[in-house]
């Protein structure tokens, strides 16, 4: 069975959103942890392109950016983690997967009606 491209998209982005809520939270354990410094994981651009393309292989096929960033100027033990920073990343990001996740209830729920 063919999957509705909507549905693709949506799972796609919830598992993407998923790794994003990972590296924060690392980065938030890892606050204290001398010489740490924050991964960002960056996928939107490389989704919004798949999207405009409606190609089903680039969004297959799309892995996250994990790169190490400083959030800052590192302290003297070398940890550039900015508590701040990260949450806000984190509500930010809370906030895009629950409507995501709505978005695809609400798909899914259309696509049952049609099928009932």
């Amino acid at each position: 069975m063919k999957t509705d491209f909507t549905v693709s998209v949506l799972a796609k982005a919830m598992n993407l959103r998923l790794q994003k809520h990972s590296a924060i939270a690392s980065n938030l354990a890892n606050a204290d942890t001398p010489g740490f410094r924050p991964r960002s994981v960056s996928f939107e651009e490389s989704l919004q392109q798949a999207v405009e393309r409606r190609d089903t292989r680039q969004l297959g096929g799309l892995q996250a950016r994990i790169e190490i960033t400083d959030d800052g100027v590192p302290r003297l033990d070398g940890n550039s983690v900015s508590v701040d920073k990260q949450m806000a990343e984190m509500t930010e990001n809370s906030t895009v997967y629950s409507a995501t996740a709505e978005f695809l209830r609400r798909k899914l729920g259309m696509i049952k009606r049609v099928i009932e």
